[in-house]
């Protein structure tokens, strides 16, 4: 268990610093890590931003499950971690158009997951 600003002292260390976009909201377990996120109701959508966690099959289904409360059909995501990797993990599907390089320099890979399709969403 650990407190907030330890989640993101260990996420900062490991990736980048947790500014989220502007209007994005926190969800945090001190159990399991903390995602930021916004929702995007003109395109029904949740962007998650900054995801750190010990267990990402379980934090990932707690932003469905708001993703689909608020409306939502699709998860939208962006790593700049290898893409192959992150597809294996989320079951996602890449985005090239939501892809981009960041004010860091770095390119983000960006995912989008549509929920309520179990099969669209497999390899």
């Amino acid at each position: 268990m650990k407190t907030l600003d330890e989640w993101k002292r260990w996420y900062e260390k490991e990736a980048e610093p947790a500014d989220p976009i502007e209007g994005a909201s926190l969800y945090f377990e001190p159990e399991h890590g903390f995602f930021y996120y916004k929702i995007f109701p003109d395109i029904h959508a949740m962007y998650v931003d900054h995801f750190a966690t010990d267990n990402y099959q379980y934090l990932f289904r707690r932003a469905r499950e708001i993703a689909r409360a608020a409306g939502c059909g699709e998860v939208i995501t962006q790593t700049f971690h290898l893409a192959k990797a992150y597809a294996r993990l989320s079951k996602a599907h890449l985005d090239l158009g939501h892809s981009t390089r960041g004010a860091n320099g770095k390119w983000y890979w960006a995912f989008t997951e549509v929920l309520n399709n179990v099969e669209s969403n497999r390899p």
